[in-house]
């Protein structure tokens, strides 16, 4: 009669099942070979698998025995020339069973390697150091696989034998439960009470309070073990005072290295728990840092910028907690609330790619810092551009077209300013400014983005008009280009230019006949200019030197003998202009000095050398200093001063 409980085709399960009908641990692979072919041959019409084992099983039954031994499940050894298989499960609960016995009884001793049989096979037994174990198990990595730890301390104490199924959680409580049973001994109980108050005195009733909660209320001892609280302190002067105690006693009884072992591994998982705690209040400070960083400038970060975050010390951030502890952040800050409300931190998408996040109540600030910076930048580059296409005479649409300039406008922010453009665009956008409207955010009297839900145009974002970027491009211009005759005669030049280059190359002997006539006509109005040209550039010229003679002259009485223009520029500039931000001063400063030439080149137009003097610049910078413009500016007198040393430096370097 085959011993099984239903039938299977498991090799390990018919192991252990043959194991258990012979009561031995130890069985060879003729004799397993032996049964397993008569199961086989019983059981093959209701396990088909069992058919290769019906003849012959030794060959089928080799790699079966291959696939337990590297698990260590069973181990395969020689003995006498024969090939015996062991069954560790056995040997392995041999020791879990003493595990068993202290769950009901905490005076029950740790398994030591000598309480295993003389048959126990070592291959089982993994020997390690008892703390890299313990701190790996509560940090939750698993046993290996059927094995033994032998657990190794540091200390001239016996090890402890600590198999694959206890918990490191049961090994804890039951040191708690070994030394609390230890101190609630009569005379041990005062003698230990006694150590802990004198040792800290002045502190009776808080050392009177932890003592009667360890030794008798376990689920609140391995609860204070777990907060590495105040109490941990006293837990280490207990562990402490128990170990140079029976450290010190020559002839140690099984009572006494049960005891020691006990306080070994409650002072690893003390300390285990207070690493961990320490550990999570670094994480939590460090993440508590990471948010302050994300409200410093720029105010938007990468995730390679967010790498690189450091504390008030200058130490990284990353490493204080780990790639998981700020992924995990990240997805937390960046999803909706609970009532759906928009999240703290927000993510947008440049064009090439890169995401970048941004504090929710950061955006607006944000996003009037950009402009301000993108209005400058742009403002720059298309005024250069404009100049270059006035220097050959030409136009654009954008010069007379609102709808032209604002699409070119957008073009220039999507090439040169990329986060702002994306920012503008950000589906989130519109949601954070209609809801700061509806907070009275004072910020956005200054700045507005939106109407009537549609984002302004960007001619009105970053404050720039066709008319406004033309002057300043023209005022880039040679002195000559605005005067009437010469600019028209040169204008025809450019003109002819233009023309011959568009000269259709079908008619080849026409193309050579009128490229000869160009020839001609071109050196008529070379010889035309050349004759023409040197009266009115003499003309220019003098004027222009007549107006720097009458500017050098106001300087002297503008300006102390022992300074000069540009000190007198630079310090007037700054009794006027007290922002303290360089970017926002520069800003302003230039938006001041781009009014005052384009008000100053067409005072010039129409005036004579002879009419500046030191009362016509002072009525000119009054008049100017009175605008709606510059009434913002509350020092007046310093400014009105700045604006006519300014003038001054622009008809000297005309």
């Amino acid at each position: 009669m085959m011993y099984v409980m239903g039938s299977t085709s498991d090799i390990y399960t018919l192991l252990r099942l043959y194991g258990k009908k012979q009561h031995r641990a130890q069985i060879s692979i003729d004799e397993f070979c032996t049964y397993l072919k008569k199961y086989a041959q019983h059981y093959v019409t209701e396990q088909p698998d069992l058919a290769k084992y019906v003849k012959a099983p030794r060959g089928s039954l080799k790699n079966e025995l291959a696939g337990l031994a590297a698990t260590n499940k069973i181990i395969l050894q020689e003995e006498d020339g024969n090939q015996i298989i062991v069954i560790s499960a056995y040997f392995r609960e041999n020791v879990n069973a003493r595990y068993k016995k202290m769950a009901t009884n905490s005076s029950e001793p740790y398994p030591i390697p000598t309480d295993l049989p003389k048959d126990f096979p070592q291959e089982l037994i993994s020997q390690q150091d008892a703390g890299a174990i313990i701190y790996d198990l509560l940090d939750g990595k698993e046993h290996g696989e059927n094995v033994i730890y032998l657990l190794v301390f540091r200390r001239e104490i016996d090890p402890v034998l600590f198999p694959q199924g206890v918990t490191a959680e049961f090994l804890m409580r039951s040191a708690i439960s070994k030394i609390s049973g230890f101190l609630n001994h009569g005379e041990h109980h005062d003698y230990f009470l006694q150590k802990l108050m004198t040792s800290n005195g002045g502190r009776s009733l808080a050392v009177k309070n932890f003592f009667n909660i360890f030794t008798s209320n376990e689920e609140e001892t391995l609860r204070k073990f777990k907060e590495a609280g105040d109490s941990y302190y006293f837990l280490n002067q207990i562990f402490l005072f128990i170990r140079q105690d029976f450290e010190k006693i020559k002839d140690k009884t099984p009572e006494d290295v049960d005891l020691l072992q006990a306080v070994y591994i409650a002072e690893l998982c003390a300390s285990y728990y207070k690493n961990k705690v320490q550990l999570d209040l670094q994480r939590d400070t460090a993440l508590k840092n990471l948010e302050l960083s994300f409200g410093k400038q720029p105010y938007y970060f990468d995730a390679i910028a967010i790498s690189k975050f450091v504390d008030s010390r200058g130490v990284p951030l990353l490493g204080q907690y780990t790639e998981d502890d700020l992924n995990d952040y990240l997805t937390t800050a960046t999803s909706p609330t609970i009532d759906n409300h928009m999240p703290p931190l927000l993510t947008f998408k440049t064009q090439d790619g890169n995401r970048y996040f941004v504090l929710n109540e950061k955006v607006l600030p944000l996003l009037m810092k950009l402009c301000t910076e993108a209005r400058k930048n742009v403002h720059d580059l298309i005024t250069k551009e404009w100049f270059g296409l006035l220097q050959k005479f030409r136009t654009v649409p954008a010069m007379k077209n609102i709808k032209d300039f604002d699409q070119r406008l957008e073009e220039l922010v999507q090439q040169e300013e990329p986060v702002f453009y994306s920012l503008l665009n950000a589906p989130f956008l519109k949601t954070i400014y209609y809801d700061a409207i509806s907070s009275r955010n004072t910020a956005l009297d200054k700045f507005c983005f939106f109407n009537d839900g549609d984002l302004l145009p960007y001619s009105e974002l970053l404050m720039l008009t066709p008319h406004s970027v033309m002057s300043d491009a023209k005022i880039l211009l040679p002195v000559w280009y605005t005067l009437p005759g010469l600019s028209f005669i040169l204008a025809l030049i450019f003109g002819r230019e233009s023309l011959f280059k568009k000269v259709s190359n079908k008619k080849k002997k026409k193309k050579s006949q009128e490229k000869s006539i160009a020839q001609k006509t071109s050196s008529s109005s070379t010889m035309s200019v050349s004759t023409e040209t040197p009266r009115p550039q003499n003309v220019a010229n003098s004027k222009k030197e007549e107006f720097k003679l009458a500017a050098a002259a106001i300087e002297k009485i503008l300006v102390p003998p022992d300074s000069s223009l540009d000190s007198e520029l630079t310090s007037y500039l700054n009794e006027w202009n007290h922002i303290l931000d360089k970017e926002a001063k520069k800003n302003l400063t230039e938006d001041v000095n781009s009014l005052i030439r384009d008000y100053l080149r067409k005072i010039l137009r129409t005036s004579t050398p002879s009419s500046l003097s030191p009362e016509r610049i002072n009525e000119l910078a009054e008049t100017l200093v009175k605008t709606p413009s510059l009434q913002k500016i509350n020092d007046h007198a310093n400014l009105h001063m700045y604006v006519q040393l300014y003038m001054l430096r622009l008809i000297k370097k005309a």
